[in-house]
């Protein structure tokens, strides 16, 4: 689970409910009544913890479940737009591989040529590999920061639904 502000869920359920046994038992304890009566009573109160108890562990039961999917859910939307960004990734470097590799037969073409022709040949190759490569770079960065705003909405959203599942709780403990 979660901590938020210090306070662990689990650990604020388990002192919910150990606070209410010492309470009823103190109560009950100080109660004027007779043996047979106070048995009575501890019976009865027992029987009504037991049920709530039973209660809350369902709830608690379907809390999990419903927190468990909304984490798969969100995980399996981070791994398709991060699939997304490698593929961009992976398409960028065979081009830029492709462009180099054609830059680079021009380039060994226009040696033989002439010590000129060569120097134009690589320059024209350097400026077409930073172009591609200025291209890849915004692509990758604009693939990051989707990705980044992605897993930030995930965030928020799973933040959301964690505080409401934890205020259904709570409620139900008052319950």
């Amino acid at each position: 689970m979660s901590e938020k502000d210090g306070i662990n869920v689990k650990d604020f359920l388990i002192g919910g409910l150990i606070g209410g046994i010492v309470g009823s038992v103190t109560a009950l304890l100080l109660a004027p009544k007779s043996g047979k009566e106070l048995r009575g009573d501890l019976n009865e109160h027992v029987d009504v913890l037991k049920e709530k108890g039973t209660q809350w562990k369902d709830v608690a039961y379907e809390k999990g479940i419903e927190i468990g999917n909304v984490a798969k859910e969100k995980r399996d939307s981070i791994l398709d737009s991060t699939s997304g960004f490698v593929d961009v990734v992976k398409d960028k470097s065979g081009q830029l591989y492709e462009s180099v590799s054609k830059q680079t037969k021009s380039v060994k073409d226009t040696a033989n040529a002439g010590l000129e022709a060569t120097k134009q040949a690589a320059q024209k190759a350097g400026d077409t590999f930073k172009s591609e490569a200025k291209d890849a770079k915004s692509d990758v960065k604009d693939a990051a920061e989707k990705t980044k705003e992605e897993v930030k909405e995930a965030s928020k959203t799973a933040k959301d639904k964690t505080e409401k599942i934890a205020n259904d709780a709570k409620k139900e403990l008052k319950k």
